[in-house]
């Protein structure tokens, strides 16, 4: 191999070796920066998810929205799942219902009873025997360990159980409801002369009770939806059973309804009726108590039942009929029924932390955030909580079938929520809108970016300009003053503006700036330092004042500087948490930081707001975001200026 062959090979190679080796330091950066990014990322990935899917375990990453099926013309969405049928093969359900099982034994099959110490005996461990989960337990005895099920204690020996050997017993077990196996009858029966009791259901066969209890899922087609109706609970008759399909639904006669008709509850809970907040403080009034004349009545409207009364006016006007929204003692919030058309309701589940507004002496309260399709109402709590049934006829429940709730799988699909988005905007604290937290933050920052500008950019001039005796020290001491930890002034000034009067305003907040900081004063004095001296005399020969010269010649120059001080000082005074909860005692007068913090302890108990305390954390970096990123050449120019010397 010839000279000019090696150096082409030794160039080579070492031009590979630099790409891999700069590849490798782009990879690890990216990693790096990745690790840096990923709180970031999970805070804005989680704002655009549903509540549902923020507590969803196990994790679900990318935002998705639960596909639902109409219930009716409720307004209430039933929730779709995915579940294997017996092909392999998905396909998609509605929830009917739930019905807890309990397995039994054919007693005639078991041949020994055995009482046994609890001491030989492990704990019970659900296991699948023939299909069916039991109760199995090790028995450790002088022969060796075997596996038993237990049948019930010995009564003649309270540290002892009765059990039988599991094993040869898969075709004697059966599964059955709980709810029925209650009514059914009890009896005994002996077996190694242990007496143990059995039930005997409708088939009027014999069994033994084992457990443990499970329970199954009843689903059925989501085509069952288009039929469903809301009532009142109170309309459902007796329980009677139905073998529906694969399994056995509980159904009822309904009140109002021809006698052969039968419905199946699909969920049952309670129901809030509720009206619009704009229509109760337009039309809604305070009506006393001895302007209304006759007994009250219950009526429904909406399917919703509501209490009226009528209503004489005070101006001699005919009498009305009016709905009580807010009962009191001698004063009732009220409203003509000729409105309650617009009445309409939502579960309990989804009005969480309701607001209160006062009206005259009444109080009552408002769900701010209230989604109804696609938009937020403003919605007001009225009348009595309702316990409503949504049923659907029985007759179009056909395929139903009982499933491991393990099974089921949720049906969704790919979609940014930005509903949390919307409630956090419409979202009121103690009457005071979500908005106007951000305008007090704005104004924080200005007026200390005001006072910052003024005050630092005078002394870093001076002691990057001036020649005076002792300007060193002094400096020295201005750093000095970094190093002191704020923790241990906040008493003292927390007292100076005290005995100012200034506790419970915003002045705390921003007038110390007007003071210079001392970190702001070295980063603008290194960057004044490095600009030429020449430039000063130049003016000052011109004519120039001092204050001229800073304001003309000095501070154009410093951009780069000046955004440092903005882009910091918008950084502290934006996130600053511990001033504005020491000195703020009026919601009205709370930063963003402070409205997220009482919004998170209020609503952080319930999983319903996660979405909207994860939405106002993002909004709240929104303008730290978008200044750092329109300022970031003037920042690192800054950076890179500051350690500069003339």
């Amino acid at each position: 191999m010839n000279i000019r062959e090696t150096w082409k090979n030794f160039t080579s190679s070492k031009e590979k070796t630099s790409k891999a080796g700069k590849f490798t330091s782009y990879f690890v950066l990216t990693l790096i920066a990745f690790a840096m990014l990923l709180p970031l990322l999970w805070l804005v990935n989680g704002s655009f998810q549903p509540p549902w899917q923020i507590n969803a375990n196990p994790v679900i990453w990318i935002p998705r929205e639960w596909n639902t099926v109409s219930a009716g013309d409720t307004g209430r969405q039933l929730l779709l799942w995915w579940v294997k049928s017996g092909d392999e093969k998905k396909e998609e359900v509605i929830q009917i219902g739930a019905r807890r099982y309990v397995p039994l034994m054919d007693p005639s099959q078991v041949k020994e009873v055995l009482s046994v110490s609890k001491d030989q005996l492990s704990d019970a461990v659900p296991t699948d025997l023939g299909g069916i989960k039991l109760n199995i337990r090790d028995w450790t005895s002088p022969d060796g360990t075997s596996q038993v099920m237990a049948l019930a204690r010995d009564a003649q020996n309270e540290n002892n159980l009765l059990v039988a050997k599991a094993a040869g017993f898969e075709q004697a077990l059966v599964q059955y409801p709980l709810d029925q196996l209650n009514k059914a009858k009890q009896q005994t029966v002996q077996i190694s002369g242990f007496e143990l009791n059995t039930r005997i259901l409708a088939d009027g066969k014999q069994y033994l009770v084992l457990g443990p209890e499970s329970e199954l899922a009843v689903v059925g087609s989501p085509e069952i939806a288009k039929e469903a109706e809301l009532i009142q609970a109170s309309r459902l008759g007796n329980k009677e059973y139905l073998d529906v399909g694969q399994t056995q639904l509980s159904i009822y006669p309904v009140q109002d309804k021809p006698e052969d008709y039968r419905a199946a509850v699909v969920v049952q809970e309670n129901w809030q009726p509720l009206l619009e907040q704009s229509l109760v403080a337009e039309r809604g009034f305070i009506a006393k108590v001895e302007q209304f004349s006759g007994e009250s009545q219950e009526k429904v409207f909406n399917g919703l039942n509501m209490t009226v009364r009528t209503y004489s006016p005070p101006d001699g006007s005919a009498p009305i009929e009016v709905a009580i929204l807010i009962p009191g003692s001698t004063e009732f919030l009220v409203l003509p029924s000729e409105y309650l058309d617009k009445l309409y309701a939502a579960p309990i589940s989804d009005l969480i932390e309701p607001g209160s507004v006062n009206i005259g002496t009444l109080t009552y309260r408002v769900q701010e955030d209230l989604e109804r399709g696609s938009q937020i109402v403003p919605s007001a709590l009225v009348g009595d909580i309702q316990d409503l049934a949504l049923v659907v006829p029985s007759n179009i429940v056909q395929n139903a079938y009982d499933t491991p709730p393990a099974s089921l799988e949720r049906s969704t699909h790919f979609k940014l929520t930005f509903t949390g988005y919307k409630r956090v905007l419409t979202l009121k604290l103690s009457g005071v809108p979500f908005w106007r937290f951000f305008v007090n933050s704005g104004y924080v920052v200005l007026m200390n970016m005001l006072g910052h500008f003024v005050s630092c950019t005078l002394v870093a001039y001076g002691f990057a300009r001036f020649r005076a005796r002792g300007k060193n020290l002094l400096f020295v001491i201005l750093l000095g003053t970094m190093m002191i930890p704020g923790t241990i002034v906040t008493l003292p000034t927390y007292l100076i503006f005290r005995d100012l009067g200034l506790l419970g305003t915003m002045v705390p907040l921003w007038v110390r700036s007007f003071f210079g900081n001392a970190f702001l004063i070295f980063i603008l004095r290194q960057f004044f330092m490095a600009i030429p001296y020449e430039l000063d005399e130049a003016a000052i020969l011109d004519g120039a004042s001092r204050l001229q010269v800073l304001l003309k010649v000095i501070l154009p120059l410093s951009k780069p500087a000046l955004a440092t001080l903005g882009i910091f000082t918008f950084w502290w005074y934006w996130n600053s948490f511990l001033d504005p909860l020491i000195y703020i005692n009026q919601q009205k007068y709370f930063t963003i930081t402070l409205a997220l913090n009482s919004f998170n302890q209020q609503y952080s108990r319930s999983a319903g707001y996660y979405d909207r305390i994860l939405a106002g954390a993002v909004l709240s970096l929104l303008p730290m975001v978008i200044i750092f990123i329109l300022a970031q050449r003037y920042f690192i120019e800054g950076i890179q200026m500051q350690g500069l010397k003339r």
